[in-house]
């Protein structure tokens, strides 16, 4: 799938100002980051669930 060019622009005025800010960042620090921000993720969502009195069985 390809993205709508008029999205894609759009995607990138909103997000672009926000790579530049980590474009010091080796690639490697930011696989590194991606995985933090990933695990937290699903640690909050499973957290969240807990709280609300959700089952986290098969998390």
């Amino acid at each position: 799938m390809v993205a709508d060019e008029t999205a894609a622009a759009r995607l990138f005025d909103v997000y672009g100002p926000n790579y530049q800010r980590f474009a010091d960042y080796s690639p490697d620090e930011i696989a590194v980051l991606s995985d933090w921000f990933t695990r937290a993720t699903e640690i909050m969502s499973t957290s969240l669930d807990e709280v609300r009195g959700g089952s986290t069985e098969g998390s």
